[in-house]
């Protein structure tokens, strides 16, 4: 292994350290005679160099000298090999752009939604949980966890958007669409008690004399909509 005090390129090992005070290349697990210099510096683009070079990756990032040595390879513009769990991509990146992009992860294809749904869920008691990405590609069209589950379940498509109905994380078992959220709206306002505003306003709509209860309701939300500008009291005192 080669000691040259990183005056070559290819050396990935540390100097030697007679000549100076001791500092964070001691440290190095690329001292180590248990790896060759080579480990750090993959060749070609091919899945085996890839996968050579994460592995240097996942050993620069167990390493005691990680933080100092990434910095050197920065300063000193290093632009090959694996330097401080850093990629010459990585390098590169956080040169132009200040930061290292986070890396996409390959949205999943199915051929069918009944696919994707048994292969990304799993079941947790009355609850449906999505173990899957944010988006899924079902033949050429991308859709969200939230449509697929809809989907596979009921058979037909969703009117609107498709939004969790449950305050289980990741649940899509319980979901609602645009005509579900609309008929539970036309429910409120049908089942609306007397003695509130929406109580007040369910009598206009049904061309009604208000209540008493209602009309005080709906003249305490007035007063308190001029003062607040909100109406937080829907009940007044009988």
């Amino acid at each position: 292994m080669s000691t040259t005090l990183f005056k070559v390129v290819k050396s990935h090992a540390a100097p030697n350290t007679g000549s100076r005070a001791t500092d964070w290349r001691d440290n190095a697990l690329c001292r180590s005679d248990q790896y060759d210099a080579d480990t750090w510096f993959p060749k070609g683009t091919d899945a085996a160099s890839m996968d050579a070079e994460q592995e240097a990756v996942r050993i620069c990032r167990r390493c005691p000298a990680m933080a100092p040595c990434r910095d050197w390879a920065i300063e000193t513009r290093q632009d090959h090999g694996v330097w401080g769990g850093l990629t010459a991509q990585d390098r590169a990146d956080l040169r132009r752009h200040g930061r290292i992009p986070k890396k996409r992860t390959p949205i999943q294809a199915f051929a069918s939604i009944q696919d994707a749904y048994g292969a990304l869920t799993r079941k947790d008691g009355r609850h449906v949980i999505w173990i899957g990405g944010n988006e899924v590609r079902i033949g050429s069209v991308r859709m969200s966890p939230n449509q697929v589950a809809w989907r596979a379940r009921r058979k037909t498509p969703p009117v609107g958007r498709v939004f969790p109905d449950c305050q289980t994380d990741g649940c899509v078992r319980h979901l609602n669409d645009q005509a579900m959220r609309q008929e539970r709206d036309v429910q409120k306002r049908e089942t609306a008690a007397c003695g509130t505003r929406s109580g007040y306003q369910k009598h206009r709509r049904n061309g009604e004399t208000a209540c008493d209860p209602c009309r005080r309701a709906n003249a305490d939300a007035d007063r308190n909509l001029r003062k607040t500008g909100t109406t937080t009291t829907e009940r007044s005192a009988a």
